[in-house]
């Protein structure tokens, strides 16, 4: 089973560098898509495909969320749902205990300023919540602590209130400040951030995963020479996914360091873009370069399929 490189390079440079819309959004009303309203909004039966996603995590939706371009998609009990509301492009999507961090550009149906620098809020909540950067950036490259909800990320475009380069925050996003990410290579695709060790923080590069264990100063290489992505932490292990020759699927053991493989589903040309760990039981979920998913609860011995290239299964 031989795959191209190529693909996964090009579909990383995406998620890094482009944008899914314009600069121009349509206001409407606050029942569509606004920053107000405090009540529990019920998940809605989901209609299409689903698009451009760019975050998979287990939310306070109970299910796992596929943070797309137009908006929250949830499959949960083997049915597809959808949010209501915050119906945005997302650019930077991290689940949390408590719900999600989010970036990317307003729909056509939010009143929320152009871009949405960083919000925190919960699928199934209306309201978003500013913590900051709101109308100046856009994250594309961002990782927060699942319970400890510590955020790293890349301010690729200078704003009035931060710098270019890779920052960190452990207040919920109040401050941020610099790191110096030694010997990170430049072509990065993604950050992960361990659930409870706030100063330990992974990255997904062109070369290879890298570690870091001091907050970011300095990073390690600790897998093989390949194009990696499908970053996720437990409170043992970090799973990716890697691309040489052909697609792999890996768990590198924080405590010993060692290396294990995860069998993929038969997917042909294909290889892990996300994945995403359920926090209370056995349970992974990855999706792919061509937009499929897939669920195991033994390891990658069995995989179900549940998204084939946007189609619902």
């Amino acid at each position: 089973m031989k795959h191209k490189k190529t693909a996964l390079a090009f579909s990383g440079l995406v998620l890094i560098l482009a944008a899914c819309s314009g600069d121009e959004t349509e206001e409407t009303t606050e029942e569509n898509q606004g920053s107000s309203g405090t009540g529990n909004v019920q998940l809605e039966e989901m209609e299409g495909t689903i698009e451009h996603v760019h975050g998979i995590g287990y939310t306070d939706a109970e299910g796992v969320t596929f943070a797309s371009h137009d908006g929250l998609k949830v499959y949960k009990d083997n049915e597809w749902m959808e949010s209501p509301h915050h119906k945005n492009d997302y650019m930077g999507f991290n689940a949390t205990e408590e719900g999600m961090y989010v970036s990317g550009h307003p729909g056509a149906s939010s009143d929320l300023p152009n871009p949405l620098g960083l919000q925190k809020g919960k699928v199934k909540k209306q309201e978003l919540e500013s913590l900051r950067f709101t109308g100046e950036s856009d994250f594309h490259l961002m990782g927060v602590g699942y319970e400890n909800e510590a955020i790293y990320l890349l301010n690729s475009q200078p704003d009035d209130n931060l710098d270019t380069g890779f920052h960190r925050s452990f207040d919920g996003g109040e401050t941020f400040e610099a790191m110096a990410a030694e010997n990170l290579p430049e072509k990065l695709f993604q950050l992960a951030v361990h659930p409870s060790d706030e100063e330990m923080v992974a990255a997904a590069a062109e070369s290879g995963v890298f570690l870091s264990t001091d907050a970011g100063e300095t990073f390690e290489r600790i897998s093989e020479t390949g194009q990696a992505s499908g970053l996720t932490f437990t409170g043992n292990q970090l799973y990716f996914g890697l691309l040489q020759n052909e697609a792999s699927f890996q768990t590198y053991d924080l405590e010993s360091e060692t290396i294990t493989d995860i069998p993929l589903p038969d997917f042909g040309q294909d290889a892990v873009l996300y994945s995403a760990v359920h926090p209370e039981k056995e349970e992974l979920t990855i999706f792919t370069m061509n937009g499929s998913s897939y669920m195991t609860e033994d390891e990658g011995e069995t995989w179900k399929s549940i998204l084939t290239e946007g189609e619902p299964g």
